[in-house]
């Protein structure tokens, strides 16, 4: 799969309870085999904006344990994953200076999840550039998609962990009087409910594309029983 590089300046954006039984066997699993999947991941050409990463299987083997975040929404509301209990999630990383890819596949995003009547489904969208992408920015970038897609951003030390523990390369490329590119890895996560990666997409797929594999994680709920927190 691609790494894109994106460009970007500082002046800011362009326009329940934890179960315990899910993790206790798992928690050293899940922590090393995706810092395994992300050394694999790194790409051979530090220099090279236009780095490439091997793409990713099209189902993952059910052994493959999700990683683990610890961040925040717009609103100041940790969301970890530890605390999910057994709710499915798609993920997905990226940041507000991005040009073009990440803007087009929340859209696309966003049209998927109109056609799926679950209104507990989240995907989460990582930022991989937390300097830049406060809580304030993030709240007014997400405004433009479906309210069930969630932007996270946290201090760098936890950003940099969801990354590693994720296999998702982000590399700052500096370019000069206060600008910079990210190359990151671009593609879709999918978790299951019992904190299994059992599918990817990539970044640029169509909408009756990631329709079909978002409503994998679909759990029809009555209205009354919808999930109301981040």
């Amino acid at each position: 799969m691609p790494v894109t590089a994106h460009a970007g300046t500082c002046a800011g954006p362009r326009t329940g309870a934890a179960r315990p039984g899910r993790w206790s066997g798992t928690r050293r699993l899940r922590r090393a085999l995706p810092a395994l999947w992300f050394a694999l991941l790194l790409p051979s050409a530090a220099g090279s904006v236009e780095a490439t990463v091997p793409t990713p299987p099209d189902s993952v083997p059910a052994s493959f344990v999700a990683g683990h975040f610890s961040l925040k929404d717009p609103a100041g509301r940790s969301v970890e994953t530890d605390a999910l209990g057994e709710r499915p999630y798609g993920l997905f990383f990226g940041f507000t200076q991005c040009p073009d890819i990440c803007p087009t596949t929340l859209a696309q995003l966003s049209l998927a999840l109109a056609r799926i009547p679950d209104p507990a489904l989240r995907v989460y969208f990582v930022t991989v550039d937390p300097e830049r992408d406060t809580p304030a920015v993030l709240g007014q970038y997400m405004a433009s998609f479906d309210p069930r897609i969630v932007a996270l951003t946290g201090e760098r030390p936890a950003v940099d962990e969801a990354l590693a523990s994720f296999g998702i390369v982000a590399k700052r490329h500096e370019q000069g009087e206060g600008r910079y590119a990210y190359g990151h890895t671009a593609s879709l996560i999918l978790v299951d409910e019992n904190g299994v990666v059992i599918d990817r997409a990539l970044a640029d797929a169509d909408v009756d594309t990631l329709t079909a594999r978002l409503a994998r994680l679909a759990r029809p709920q009555p209205a009354t029983s919808a999930q109301t927190g981040p």
